[in-house]
């Protein structure tokens, strides 16, 4: 066990978020919070705004993005993720560099489309901490909730219709699948 985790495990005690004593499945949380974002974390302050975003039901997703989000094959890709996360006893080690891909493929996404929406319906935020330990850190329930959550705000609404501009006054397009060749 790196020194750290038992200082990020009072401090995460400190703040309210950690019972006493400390559970072994706990300690490992922390193992694998400080894997994804060990260099980000040079005080343990640091790791406070983390470890609330992580352990919250929902995150933001910024207007722009969860218009890119805003597809029939976005919607049905993130609800096979969570079918998947669904049927999975063990969240730790899972091949999600090779399985969102495929999935993705399913629904005609590229590979990047597929990992980015998952990403960003996850957290919110591009960032490049691996799906990997971003799984294992939410965990099944916040997963599916994040995920529902999504589809349920892209449905809501306007539904799947997409904006037509951006910002910048440029037509917009979501993410869309292609078809196969």
């Amino acid at each position: 066990m790196s020194g750290n985790v038992p200082a990020l495990a009072r401090r995460m005690q400190e703040w309210g978020l950690l019972e006493s004593p400390v559970p072994d499945a706990a300690y490992r949380w922390i193992e694998t919070f400080l894997e994804a974002y060990g260099e980000r974390v040079v005080d343990l302050e640091l790791a406070r705004p983390l470890v609330l975003a992580l352990r919250a039901e929902s995150c933001v997703v910024p207007a722009l993005e969860l218009e890119r989000l805003r597809s029939r094959e976005v919607l049905f890709f993130l609800d096979a993720v969570a079918q998947y996360v669904d049927a999975q006893p063990e969240l730790r080690g899972l091949p999600l560099a090779h399985d969102l891909p495929i999935l993705g493929d399913e629904f005609g996404l590229t590979a990047e489309d597929a990992v980015d929406s998952v990403r960003m319906a996850l957290t919110g935020v591009r960032d490049a901490v691996p799906l990997e330990l971003l799984f294992s850190l939410l965990g099944h329930d916040r997963i599916m909730i994040r995920i529902g959550a999504i589809n349920a705000r892209l449905l809501h609404g306007r539904g799947l219709e997409p904006i037509a501009f951006g910002p910048d006054g440029s037509p917009f397009e979501p993410i869309h699948g292609k078809r196969p060749e």
